[in-house]
């Protein structure tokens, strides 16, 4: 059984194979006619929960693919029947798919399950395929497992033999990521996005890139610090910096009580491959942490030459009207104020109604960040539901076009890399750069 484009299901196909419909403890065998009968009631009863929890075994493969593409194969859960039909126990018989994601969350949904008709005291097997995927281009941020120091699962980390690994509680991690949109998410290849925690009164030691940085704080209140010379920079909510090439600097939550959460891009990619893997040889050379650094300040006369970003603030920046009137697009960081043309960053708000006709960018990847409402992505032929918190990655030269329903006004965070889409939204100009140290 197999869903159709547009279908609720199509983000995530599976195809449920009946290979068997074995009951262990039912009936002896009985005459060829008898035993022919009974597999194919078992058959029935089989594919009847399958299509019944459907939805839940869709969003169990959703869930999986949020961490990589890379979940296929054939699963089997054998299933042990109680009074009733209930399931008892359910237990891995077969799995291809090498998904622990995946695995655990079939298993925790299997065992609300109902096998009404099949024998209390037997034994199920339940099998599933799950399709590799060619393409993903919406992420629910929810779904996505986190990465970093102290991370379950972290590579590098001390775990007990037969424990499975868990963050210290009476330890928080200093910082936190999930990754959004990178190769093993949605395969990009022009820029990245992770989602970045950094907890209360902690940093991100003193660092830099071969590559491009965009952050924009979702909530909270951050600062960038930087080498002696260049004035530290205060980060609200509602405004984006763009890091250039080699700029040293520390991200720092300026709260006390509560983490700042960040939206982090590199453009090129590269960085955030030591997010996934420590050892990632690609990741660490395009992270480079800078060691015996004197503590970052203001300025400093006969240091080197103050760093200049591109900083801009939402509630600063007079909107371009699009779509009849009812889009605005707040153009934040642009060529004009970073100097660079590897990115551009906008707010983009669209009333319910709002439509974004079909179009499509030659060359520069499109990454959306929903912050409130929602709608439907129509990427090619299929049509993808969004709402708040999720991430969305159009490759370039991919035409979609966007439907905005709502029921709040839709705000997302608009990424081109590289730049140069945005030159379509004629109207008021983007901010004026600015020197470094004043206030966006």
């Amino acid at each position: 059984m197999r869903p159709g484009h547009g279908s609720p299901w199509s983000r995530a196909t599976v195809a449920f194979v009946v290979v068997s419909a074995t009951a262990w403890g039912a009936a002896p065998a009985r005459a060829n006619a008898r035993l022919e009968t009974e597999e194919q009631r078992i058959s029935r009863i089989l594919q009847s929960t399958l299509v019944a929890h459907g939805a839940e075994v869709h969003r169990c493969f959703e869930k999986a693919l949020a961490d990589t593409m890379e979940v296929s194969g054939k699963i089997e859960l054998a299933v042990d029947v109680g009074e009733g039909g209930r399931v008892t126990k359910t237990a891995p018989a077969l799995d291809e798919a090498q998904s622990p994601v995946l695995l655990a969350c079939l298993q925790t949904s299997a065992e609300t399950w109902s096998f009404a008709g099949i024998s209390p005291g037997s034994t199920v097997i339940v099998p599933l395929d799950f399709e590799g995927q060619a393409a993903q281009f919406t992420l629910k941020a929810a779904d996505a497992p986190d990465h970093g120091p102290g991370a379950p699962g972290a590579k590098g980390a001390r775990v007990p033999k037969g424990k499975k690994p868990v963050a210290t509680p009476s330890a928080p991690p200093p910082f936190s990521v999930k990754l959004l949109v990178d190769e093993q998410t949605m395969r990009a290849r022009q820029a990245s996005l992770s989602l970045l925690t950094v907890a209360p009164a902690s940093r991100i030691a003193m660092h830099k890139h071969p590559v491009s940085e965009i952050l924009y704080v979702l909530k909270g209140h951050a600062r960038i610090l930087s080498q002696a010379g260049t004035a530290p920079e205060r980060l609200d909510e509602g405004t984006a910096i763009f890091i250039p090439v080699g700029a040293p600097h520390v991200i720092e939550n300026m709260g006390r009580q509560t983490p700042a959460v960040l939206l982090d891009y590199f453009v090129p990619m590269g960085p955030e491959r030591v997010y996934r893997d420590p050892t990632d040889p690609v990741g660490r050379n395009a992270f480079e942490v800078i060691r015996g650094t004197a503590a970052p300040g203001g300025p400093a006369p006969g240091e080197a030459a103050p760093i200049r970003w591109g900083i801009a603030s939402a509630s600063k920046v007079e909107p371009v009207t699009l779509a009849g009137g009812k889009a605005r697009v707040r153009k934040l960081l642009t060529t004009e104020n970073t100097g660079q043309a590897a990115a551009y960053l906008g707010v983009l708000e669209a009333e319910p109604g709002a439509e974004i006709p079909r179009h499509v960018h030659p060359t520069s990847a499109e990454i959306l960040y929903v912050i409130s409402g929602g709608g439907t992505l129509t990427v090619g032929a299929e049509s993808l539901p969004f709402g708040p918190d999720t991430a969305i990655h159009v490759p370039e030269n991919q035409p979609h076009a966007a439907a905005f329903t709502g029921p709040d006004k839709t705000i997302m965070l608009q990424l081109y890399a590289p730049a140069g889409p945005e030159q379509r939204f004629v109207g008021a100009p983007g901010p004026s750069p600015r020197a470094p140290g004043a206030k966006p």
